[in-house]
């Protein structure tokens, strides 16, 4: 009797977890369709093919699992960020930025750590000004690279 009971209760928790599973399938799917909603409100014109999502046959849970953590960890484009006024806020980097920030760490007077401490950028942002990689950026952000440069170059 005890095994007849026992393959009601696991065929009754297999069920519960396959309907679990086609509830989370059917998440991943709206999870796409909105990820290529925003992309194209953010890159109009550009055409998106993601991977489409075919159903298993027999999915794990653990599968479904780490399938909706990825997309979950996934970033998605911020549309505020792809706004005119943010594009426009934009100023060529003149020339001398760079070459005053490397002969600056050159000096060892300041490393690019903490001119990005000072500015609020980070190191990895510093280091691609310094070597030419970004060719624009707001003008705030220029002026204040500009005013920590003078404040090492006084010293």
């Amino acid at each position: 009797m005890k095994d007849a009971s026992s393959d009601v209760n696991l065929q009754q928790i297999i069920d519960v977890q396959a309907k679990q599973i086609q509830v989370m399938e059917k998440m991943i799917q709206s999870l796409d369709a909105e990820v290529r909603e925003i992309k194209k409100l953010v890159k109009p014109g550009v055409k998106t093919t993601p991977a489409a999502v075919t159903p298993k046959s027999k999915v794990s849970a653990k599968d479904t699992v780490k399938t909706i953590g990825s997309a979950a960890k996934a970033k998605i484009p911020d549309v505020k960020a792809a706004s005119k006024p943010v594009i426009e806020g934009l100023v060529e980097i003149p020339q001398e930025i760079s070459d005053r920030i490397n002969a600056l760490t050159a000096q060892k007077k300041v490393t690019q750590t903490q001119l990005g401490k000072e500015t609020d950028l980070s190191q990895k942002k510093i280091h691609e000004i310094a070597s030419r990689k970004v060719r624009d950026l707001h003008q705030d952000v220029i002026n204040r690279l500009t005013a920590v440069i003078k404040k090492y170059e006084a010293q």
